[in-house]
């Protein structure tokens, strides 16, 4: 006898349907997978035999024969441990093959016929709502999750029993109601009342707090260089803080790829707060952009709508980092493989930072440097000049002076902001944002835009761009740094609810590309 139960397959960021097809003939017992599954369904033959003998079911005493379809798609995961078992109590004649008609089903099972969590549900259940599925099975541990796509109803069940008992009485009685989903509430302001931006540790770097406002405000990628000690780590933390709220659909694309990389866990609501990924140096590239026979997300793709922060740039392998430059481009992630080619979002904040020498005191006044300049031009070699291309904004941090060590420590607030101080506040950030989303096409930010769409809607004033032409020659920048440097300028001018890009906003902008080239002996 002949049945089917669907399922899906993740491949990247999709799940794509697979129907299970379960087929009893005479001969030797035995069970022959075919439809390139992977390892881990080919140990699914043991897993369910054991899972329907331990759950009361007669297994299979004949020879069957399970085909994953369609055929020439490798598949892979312990996801299909519970479409094949139901597949096979009916057509062992357990289960009425009307039970399985219309549903989509996906679960790991135990030995002992318990239903175990597995990764990608919540991708799955949208391939399941898209295929207008009655409903999705899933074990108990994953109904949370498969139930925030609206509309699907959700069948789960803690063991393989259980559940064949739910079928048979009928899934309009069983299916999942899931509680409401909490909604974070939406403010026009992006940071609580506790403000990262304004706490006592970082009125101290003054310039790097307008760093860190630029780079939340217009997506701008940062570059710190500073001594040890001079606070680069926890100002790359605050910067999630100050990144106005996920929207809905950025929530549920960022929880899409939790689910898939396995790292969700137990989930009531779509994840509301922005990532952060702090990867060590010692990673892979697989590990940091993703990878595998059955490509998985990597750290840049978990960071999606988030903070990349590299610490120790200078650390990591020079063709690692090159090899983000295209991703830090284009926002997308494209892994292509023999068989298949599949994308990842990372459209993310790289900040990184460094020290400025192996050492990591040149150009401090209090310490002496011990490095040559010969260590310190192969120091800043492990860096190619196409990557800092990319980094927006670069500065230079100094050490705290022991006088304002004591505001670290102040519990009240701090002193009142001056007017350009201002211009940078958690609300300032969160206006610019929102002048962005108004004026540029497609609700870009401003590290989005590309040539054409800066000069249609940079609105650039000509003595301005007159002096980035002077500054562009003297410094020799290249066509993607003097890009760069246009649109720190407009970001600047949101900021500041300026209309147009002026020389003064240039002029910052301009302070903020330290690095295209390596530091020198006398820098």
């Amino acid at each position: 006898m002949l049945a089917r139960c669907s399922s899906a397959s993740i491949q990247g960021m999709e799940a794509l349907p697979v129907t299970v097809e379960v087929d009893l003939a005479p001969g030797l017992p035995g069970l022959q997978l075919v439809g390139l599954p992977d390892a881990a369904i080919q140990e699914s033959r043991e897993r369910v035999r054991a899972a329907l003998r331990n759950s009361g079911f007669r297994g299979p005493l004949v020879r069957v024969i399970v085909n994953l379809a369609p055929a020439d798609r490798r598949k892979e995961g312990p996801a299909f441990d519970l479409p094949i078992a139901l597949a096979l109590l009916v057509a062992s004649g357990q289960l009425d093959p009307q039970k399985l008609e219309g549903l989509c089903c996906a679960g790991e099972l135990g030995l002992d016929g318990s239903l175990r969590p597995c990764r990608g549900i919540l991708a799955m259940a949208c391939q399941a709502k898209i295929q207008q599925a009655k409903a999705f099975v899933v074990p108990s541990a994953n109904a949370a999750e498969a139930a925030l796509v609206a509309g699907l109803p959700i069948v789960s069940a803690q063991t393989l029993g259980q559940l064949v008992e739910q079928l048979r009485h009928g899934i309009e009685h069983n299916c999942f109601a899931p509680s409401k989903r909490d909604e974070p509430a939406r403010t026009t302001s992006p940071c609580s009342a506790s403000a990262p931006l304004s706490a006592a540790p970082l009125t101290i770097q003054h310039f790097a707090r307008k760093a860190l406002a630029i780079a939340a405000a217009g997506g701008h990628h940062l570059l710190m260089v500073g001594p040890p000690g001079c606070g680069k780590t926890m100002l790359a933390r605050q910067l999630p803080k100050i990144l106005p709220p996920l929207s809905d659909s950025e929530a549920l694309e960022l929880t899409r790829l939790q689910s898939i990389a396995g790292t969700l866990g137990s989930v009531t609501s779509l994840i509301q707060q922005r990532p952060f990924r702090a990867p060590h140096h010692s990673i892979t590239a697989a590990g940091l952009l993703g990878g595998g026979i059955n490509p998985r997300p990597g750290e840049l793709s978990l960071a999606h709508g988030g903070v990349l922060f590299l610490d120790e740039l200078t650390e990591f392998p020079r063709s690692i980092l090159d090899q983000l430059r295209q991703p830090l481009e284009e926002g997308v992630l494209w892994i292509s493989r023999a068989r298949l080619r599949c994308s990842f979002p990372c459209r993310v904040t790289l900040v990184a930072a460094t020290n400025p020498c192996p050492c990591g005191w040149h150009g401090d006044p209090s310490n002496r440097c011990r490095c040559s300049e010969l260590q310190r031009q192969r120091y800043w070699n492990r860096l190619s000049g196409p990557f800092l291309d990319r980094l927006d904004l670069q500065c230079r941090l100094e050490p705290v002076p022991t006088g304002q060590l004591r505001q670290c420590f102040k519990t009240t607030d701090p002193p009142t902001e001056t007017q350009t101080e201002a211009s940078f506040s958690p609300e300032a950030i969160q206006a610019a944002r929102l002048q962005m989303c108004q004026r540029n096409p497609g609700g870009q930010l401003n590290s989005q835009l590309s040539a054409l769409e800066l000069g249609r809607y940079g609105q650039v004033e000509e003595r301005a761009f007159q002096c980035w032409e002077q500054v562009v020659s003297k410094r020799q920048l290249s066509m993607r740094s003097s890009l760069r440097l246009l649109r720190v300028a407009r970001t600047i001018a949101d900021l500041e609810a300026v209309p147009k890009v002026g020389e003064q906003q240039l002029a910052e902008a301009i302070c903020f590309r330290s690095y295209d080239h390596p530091p020198r002996a006398n820098a």
